[in-house]
C-alpha cells in the first residue's frame, strides 16, 4: 500500500467498502493521494476516476498518478461535481467518496442536491456516497 497518505485520508480510504476490481470515483481528490491508494486496492481490474474542478489539480493529480493513467486504472476529469457527466460509453461507478467538497459536506447547501443528482447518474443501482464527516465516512444513499 501507498505510505504517503495523511492519517486522515489513511482511515478515510480504510472506512471505504472496497474490493477488487471495484470502480470508484473521488470527488475533489486532487493531487491524487486517496486516488493511487484506492487504485491500489481495487487493483488492476478496478478503476478510479477523480474528478475535480480545478484544471491545476487534475494537471497535479494526472502528473502524480501518470502510472495508473498510463495503465488505464485512473483517470480524471475536469468538472464541478454539481455540473459533471460521464463521457459517452463509459460505465458506472460502485462507489463515490469526496472529502471535504463544499457542494457534499454543508457548506454550499445549494449545491448538494445537483451534486446528487449527478452522482447518481454516474453510479450503479444502489450505489453510495461516502462523505469525509470526521467519523470518518458517512454513507449517503444516491
Amino acid at each position: 500500500m501507498v505510505s504517503d497518505l495523511s492519517p486522515r485520508l489513511r482511515r478515510v480510504v480504510d472506512a471505504l467498502p472496497l474490493r477488487a476490481g471495484a470502480r470508484v470515483i473521488e470527488v475533489g481528490g486532487a493531487p491524487g493521494a486517496a486516488a493511487r491508494e484506492v487504485a491500489a486496492r481495487v487493483g488492476p481490474r478496478g478503476h478510479v476516476l477523480v474528478v475535480d474542478r480545478s484544471p491545476a489539480g487534475v494537471a497535479r493529480t494526472q502528473h502524480g498518478c501518470a502510472d495508473l493513467v498510463a495503465a488505464g486504472t485512473l483517470s480524471t476529469l475536469c468538472a464541478p461535481v454539481e455540473d459533471f457527466r460521464l463521457p459517452a460509453g463509459e460505465d458506472l461507478f460502485d462507489l463515490a467518496f469526496a472529502c471535504r467538497v463544499g457542494a457534499l459536506d454543508g457548506r454550499h447547501p445549494h449545491l448538494y442536491e445537483p451534486a446528487l443528482a449527478c452522482l447518481r447518474a454516474a453510479l450503479v443501482p444502489g450505489g453510495r456516497l461516502y462523505v469525509d464527516t470526521g467519523t470518518p465516512l458517512t454513507a449517503v444513499q444516491v
